[in-house]
């Protein structure tokens, strides 16, 4: 008799721990596998780097008139870096919950290995979240993006800890609906999280990109500006010529780098472009009368192509009693 109440106990337990798994994972679906949890994700990160970005370059992100392509296309390949961790961490934790259940199945539910992390899985989740918090108040860059995952983490741990608890003998299992406020409680903060990572990391990576922009000017395509009306850019670097006369004068102005492409306008800054003294010259891309050569010169052969001294405006003053 002894032996079929152990059998059945252990049935009940195996099939509370098949539920407890079942139910995590489709929590941690929920958060991780969620398509539009990653678009809005991908829209931030390329926001928030571009803002910063911007703000250290001396402009307004609003005046580059970004869109919603122009924000993923620039996140893609850095917010990648996060759903990586969140894979690797996953299968850390399948590696974990298999060595239990295993475990579990040779030794019995009355492991003591097995009974001491299901009973106290959560003050480890706990101790993961103040490392998180910890991290945070480092300053490095690398802790700096990483700890809002870290408390994520900690959460998700503390969510399993829980589930863990609930399927041994003597523990009292969560109502449904509490059940349900718990896991969506923690999806919300591990959501936030995840925001909170991107916007720590796009954050680190536009300062990173504006401190380093001036020795990258080299490496932004050439841009020649011909222009039938005088354009008056005023920047270290550029150069002005001028070509006919009359009604087909025309103006180029040379020395000059495009830096941004985006909502039918070039943005462009000169060959001397420092933080001390930088312009960003905003152009339409189908203005009248502009027209942009795209220039690749790596050895600086390029000449003005015909372009020559632009005359004066003004004429010259006549001298007093000269005849």
């Amino acid at each position: 008799m002894s032996t079929d109440v152990e059998d059945e106990a252990s049935e009940a337990v195996e099939a509370a721990d098949r539920e407890t798994r079942g139910s995590l994972v489709r929590s941690l679906l929920a958060v991780v596998a969620n398509v539009g949890v990653l678009t809005a994700l991908l829209v931030y990160f390329g926001w928030v780097r571009s803002d910063q970005m911007a703000k250290m370059l001396g402009i307004d992100e609003a005046i580059l008139g970004m869109t919603v392509d122009d924000y993923v296309r620039r996140s893609v390949q850095p917010v990648v870096l996060l759903p990586i961790c969140a894979a690797i961490a996953g299968l850390a934790w399948v590696g974990l919950d298999q060595w239990l259940r295993r475990r579990r199945i040779r030794l019995g539910a009355d492991d003591r290995i097995v009974t001491w992390v299901a009973r106290w899985m959560w003050l480890i989740a706990v101790g993961v979240f103040a490392l998180g918090l910890a991290l945070g108040l480092i300053g490095y860059a690398i802790t700096y993006i990483a700890a809002p995952l870290v408390c994520a983490g900690g959460m998700l741990l503390l969510l399993y800890g829980l589930m863990l608890r609930g399927g041994l003998r003597d523990a009292v299992r969560f109502a449904p609906m509490t059940e349900g406020v718990l896991r969506g409680a923690i999806a919300i903060l591990v959501a936030i999280g995840l925001f909170w990572s991107a916007m720590n990391y796009a954050t680190v990576e536009g300062t990173e990109l504006a401190r380093d922009f001036p020795n990258q000017i080299e490496k932004l395509p050439g841009v020649m500006v011909d222009s039938a009306a005088p354009l008056d850019i005023v920047s270290p670097g550029v150069d002005v010529t001028c070509a006919g006369s009359g009604e087909d004068l025309r103006y180029r102005y040379r020395g000059l780098r495009l830096l941004e492409s985006t909502g039918g306008k070039y943005f462009l800054i000169s060959d001397e472009w420092t933080f001390d003294y930088g312009v960003v010259v905003m152009l339409p891309v189908d203005g009248d009368g502009l027209r942009f050569t795209f220039v690749r010169d790596v050895y600086g052969i390029a000449d003005a192509g015909g372009f020559g001294p632009c005359a004066s405006a003004d004429p010259e003053p006549e001298v007093a009693g000269q005849g």
